[in-house]
């Protein structure tokens, strides 16, 4: 599961933001598909799913019962797994009408996932936002995924690292897409900077800042950490540090897992063993995923039409319950992961997987290990990278 955004260099159009920054001609995209692992609605995590009769069907027709699917499988509720996940934010305040803000990143050891990050190297942007709601309503649209942030965002600021540094001075942020145009350069950026930065024309109470760490430089994708913070006449700091999240242990406080951190915490319940598996048939490579029968994803939430950007299916060692223990590394445990992108909303065979290194085509599953496949939602329109479906796929003969 790809948790963070890749290194793409495509700054224009990202879903999510609805602001403009003022006088620079022209919108710019930031916050939408902010986090990694996020998110999430549906309540309960433990077994939601049963049966095991006719989960699947197409010309092969049922899977269930030790059957063979084949053809084009039409994927219903029974076969997803469930995800609910819960952000917490922590908020700092800085020093009120004060553009001389220092941004630290050099601690950033671990994401907000708890995966290894270097600051240096792993970090190719950094992206500001002025957000026009509270601490509260900015996680809850995080946690709900409900593609609503186009309509808090204003005035994007974005630093290109160039994996040359681990900290910076806001005054050197840049407009999305035209990183030229910085507060030190362009006076219509200093003029918004500095009304977003002035309690007495932006109400702290209402407004805040989010910064975001993150890989690749696609503005809203990628976030390894979300620092909020507001200004506050009373604060003395200009010095705004990003550290790093430590793991939880599985089951801690009645969680499957999670991680805590200075500047957020991130805690997660999933089932995937609660699902019904597909059985295919050993090494079939040509059978078609038909999800046009979902009307509910993993999380809970409507199955939109058009949303989804890739397919993976990928092999494990670990059983179904390590892997839900460690959920946030079903990218890297895999031994093998097949990934197709999807460019149209359509019934897709598997024949077009490949492996993500080797490149080799799909192979079809065999008797070993455990084998999941995965549907995802564009990172462009979703905040939360959690697929919408996931299931798992046994041989049946």
């Amino acid at each position: 599961m790809a948790c963070s955004g890749g290194g793409d260099d495509d700054t224009n159009g990202t879903a999510g933001t609805g602001g403009t920054t003022p006088g620079t001609g022209g919108s710019t995209a930031a916050t939408g598909g902010t986090t990694s692992g996020s998110g999430g609605s549906t309540s309960g995590s433990g077994g939601s799913t049963s049966g095991s009769g006719g989960s699947t069907s197409g010309t092969g027709g049922s899977s269930g019962g030790g059957q063979c699917a084949s053809g084009n499988i039409q994927v219903q509720a029974a076969n997803n797994y469930t995800f609910t996940s819960n952000i917490k934010l922590t908020p700092m305040t800085v020093k009120a009408n004060e553009p001389n803000l220092t941004f630290d990143w050099s601690g950033l050891t671990t994401d907000f996932l708890g995966r290894a990050t270097n600051p240096m190297t792993d970090i190719d942007s950094v992206l500001l936002v002025e957000l026009n709601a509270t601490v509260a309503e900015f996680e809850k649209h995080l946690n709900d995924d409900d593609n609503m942030l186009m309509s808090i965002a204003q005035g994007p600021l974005q630093l290109l690292t160039k994996k040359m540094l681990t900290s910076s001075n806001l005054e050197d942020f840049g407009v999305v897409s035209q990183p030229q145009n910085t507060y030190k350069t362009s006076m219509d950026v200093k003029l918004a900077v500095d009304d977003y930065l002035d309690p007495a024309k932006f109400d702290p109470s209402m407004h805040m800042f989010a910064l975001m760490p993150s890989q690749g430089t696609k503005a809203g994708s990628g976030a390894k950490m979300i620092q909020v913070f507001t200004v506050d006449t009373a604060s003395t700091t200009t010095n705004i540090k990003v550290a790093a999240n430590t793991r939880l242990a599985p089951g801690m406080d009645g969680h499957t897992g999670g991680t805590t951190g200075p500047s957020m915490s991130v805690t997660y319940d999933t089932s995937i063993h609660g699902l019904t598996p597909i059985k295919v048939a050993a090494g079939d490579s040509t059978f078609i995923v038909d999800w046009s029968q979902l009307t509910k994803n993993g999380l809970g939430r409507d199955w939109v039409p058009r949303s989804l950007s890739r397919m993976t299916i990928g092999h494990y060692t670990q059983t179904l319950a390590e892997l839900e223990n460690q959920f946030f590394d079903l990218d890297t445990l895999a031994t093998a992961s097949y990934t197709q992108y999807l460019p149209y909303d359509e019934p897709t065979p598997v024949s077009g997987l490949k492996e993500a290194k080797t490149s080799a085509p799909f192979p079809g599953i065999d008797n070993t290990g455990t084998w999941i496949l995965a549907l995802f939602c564009d990172p462009q329109w979703c905040g939360n990278p959690a697929p919408w479906f996931l299931t798992v796929l046994q041989t049946c003969n």
